[in-house]
């Protein structure tokens, strides 16, 4: 995790402009990063993001349901700062698309196990003030625990860092296997961000603590998903 000292601005879905301090991350990121913002407007007609709610500079943790392969691609275009999420060893690892998941800093994990390297990569990077995007179940197969993972809340009070609930509705065709599908077949994707949440600091998270702070961020998303179905402006 190298030290942020390059200025570069990125231009979410939102009237607002972050700049916000980032690694020099050279032409790929730029080509994926703007390629990513037109597949989320004219494939998944993503509506703008009001003032989010993601701090312009500094750590956090976006915690977002999961029911689609692009939940990743909309996350990253309205967030308003680029996102490192956690993604699966085994997709990471595939040779054709690694390029792809490096350049904008994928952290791989080992599903179903303790992944110490992979948790130690999530609090180095927010120790260096970045942004990570999490996904609380832990996938769309088998792995999927929908009462979301406790590592959820570890990562939040170890690191102290504000998380950002948010959720996402698709209508139409989505897909949860195909990344070919996801990028050229249409669909439509709303999503909404909560106001950040802020937990108690342990340098030691007790399981109790984890629990709680797991149920909440839980509770907040389930929240957001039913004011998006509900139409609740």
């Amino acid at each position: 995790m190298g030290t942020h000292h390059l200025e570069a601005t990125y231009r979410p879905f939102s009237p607002r402009t972050f700049s916000v301090s980032a690694k020099p991350q050279g032409f790929v990121f730029t080509f994926l990063y703007r390629l990513n913002i037109l597949v989320c407007r004219l494939m998944y007609r993503v509506q703008a993001v009001e003032e989010g709610p993601v701090p312009s500079h500094g750590q956090a943790l976006i915690v977002c349901d999961h029911t689609a392969l692009g939940d990743p691609l909309v996350l990253l275009a309205t967030a308003g700062r680029p996102v490192r999420f956690l993604m699966a060893a085994e997709i990471y690892a595939k040779p054709l698309i690694r390029w792809a998941f490096e350049a904008v800093g994928c952290i791989p994990v080992q599903r179903g196990q303790r992944d110490i390297k992979a948790i130690r990569a999530m609090l180095d990077g927010l120790a260096a003030q970045e942004v990570i995007g999490l996904f609380p179940e832990g996938g769309l197969d088998r792995h999927r625990l929908d009462e979301g993972h406790l590592g959820i809340g570890y990562l939040a009070i170890k690191s102290g860092a504000p998380v950002i609930p948010a959720s996402i509705v698709w209508t139409g065709s989505h897909s949860v296997t195909s990344m070919i599908k996801t990028l050229f077949v249409p669909s439509q994707a709303s999503i909404r961000y909560g106001a950040p949440l802020q937990f108690h600091h342990e340098s030691k998270p007790s399981k109790e603590s984890m629990q709680s702070c797991t149920k909440e961020v839980m509770k907040q998303i389930e929240g957001l998903r039913e004011s998006i179905l509900a139409g609740v402006a």
